[in-house]
């Protein structure tokens, strides 16, 4: 009869291996939660890659369109120079309107380069985030893999126990 303050293996066994369940129970609810952030981000991301993608479009639409307001400032220049007597008051007017145009394109062209960058450095923030959330997740499958391993092995050390323990009882129920 074994002593009492010694205690059963099965008992320990039985004791690790709900303890290592536990563990394993928050390491999934960890993981599960890493994840449902990591689709939140790459969501966020998608989005600001679509904006960023609108952002970019716009800029280069309004490039196009300020170039093509820069050839017909330039052409419309050269046609009120041939007809300055009867258009100088026209002229003065096209030359405000192509000005203030321009320096409107300018501003919005400035302003649309400012989001660009700040789109950047959000998708950057946002690919780091993600990176570092990939990372985590991975130690998580590690540590999970690790635990269902020795969990494993536990519940094999435990049958052997118990089929040695049955071996023994029926020898030691046998009569000599």
């Amino acid at each position: 009869m074994a002593a009492e303050g010694v205690q059963d293996p099965a008992d320990h066994y039985k004791e690790e291996i709900e303890r290592l369940t536990k563990e394993l129970a928050e390491a999934s609810v960890e993981k599960i939660q890493a994840a449902e952030y990591g689709l939140v981000v790459l969501e966020e991301k998608q989005t600001l890659k679509q904006q960023y993608d609108e952002l970019e479009t716009e800029f280069e639409s309004l490039k196009q369109e300020l170039e093509q307001l820069k050839e017909a400032f330039g052409q419309s220049f050269s046609v009120n120079r041939k007809v300055a007597e009867d258009g100088e008051t026209r002229e003065e007017t096209l030359l405000q309107e192509s000005a203030s145009k321009e320096e409107y394109y300018l501003g919005r062209i400035l302003e649309m380069q400012a989001e660009v960058k700040q789109s950047r450095a959000v998708v950057t923030n946002l690919q780091a985030e993600n990176e570092r959330l990939n990372t985590i997740i991975q130690e998580l499958k590690e540590n999970n893999e690790m635990l269902e391993l020795q969990r494993t092995r536990m519940k094999d050390e435990i049958r052997e126990y118990k089929f040695r323990e049955a071996r023994l009882l029926q020898d030691y129920t046998e009569p000599e």
